[in-house]
């Protein structure tokens, strides 16, 4: 009786599978975080994240007791300012997110008791080398400020809706330093922002209390 090979084969799959992909994007709002940097050098070099204290978990512009008397750097003599002034200064670094959308940075504060609007102060900065700091630890520049985005004038920080920074448009995520204090005249003589009329050595003691309010909103 003879052998029969048999041969099985298997034909290649013709078949195809095709799996559906699905990813939703929410119209975001434009979004905001913030840290709270303290100096007490005056930040010399303009960098408010040298020589500073992070106090992000405060939620404060603490000043502290103010003071009227202080060092001239150039002479080392003890000068009076003729005003209430605090040593403590604060940058809040707000960080940005339009979504695209244009956007608006807002600072609002309706006064710190009845200490004078002229004194308490607000600076806005754009800084070219600020950082972003991506999850694998790289750093990142932020660069230039985008052309049509306006960076918002110094002035008494006692203020409905004060426009701080105004994006581009379409927006971009950028990173802007907002700085407050009840400071004195500068050492050359000049003023520290426009409006400014300092705390009078007349002020009634006691403690002066408010709430400063930052938004950001799409405009």
């Amino acid at each position: 009786m003879g052998i029969v090979a048999y041969s099985l084969c298997w034909a290649a799959p013709s078949a195809t599978k095709t799996l559906s992909v699905n990813a939703v994007i929410n119209s975001g709002s434009p979004e905001m975080d913030i840290d709270i940097l303290m100096f007490t050098d005056g930040n010399p070099d303009n960098n408010p994240w040298t020589g500073s204290t992070k106090v992000t978990g405060t939620m404060k512009l603490d000043f502290g007791t103010l003071g009227h008397t202080y060092v001239d750097p150039l002479d080392g003599q003890t000068k009076d300012a003729g005003v209430w002034f605090s040593q403590n200064g604060y940058c809040v670094v707000v960080y940005t997110q339009g979504f695209g959308k244009k956007y608006e940075v807002r600072s609002s504060c309706a006064g710190v008791g009845t200490l004078p609007a002229g004194g308490f102060g607000v600076t806005p900065v754009y800084s070219a080398l600020d950082e972003w700091v991506w999850p694998d630890g790289s750093r990142h520049q932020q660069g230039t400020k985008p052309t049509d985005a306006v960076v918002g004038s110094a002035g008494t920080a006692v203020a409905t809706n004060k426009a701080v920074y105004t994006s581009e448009s379409p927006s971009t995520a950028r990173i802007i330093q907002i700085y407050y204090g009840l400071s004195p005249k500068k050492s050359d003589g000049s003023v520290p922002f426009p409006g400014w009329t300092g705390i009078p050595l007349t002020q009634a003691a006691g403690t002066y209390t408010g709430t400063v309010t930052l938004s950001i909103v799409a405009i």
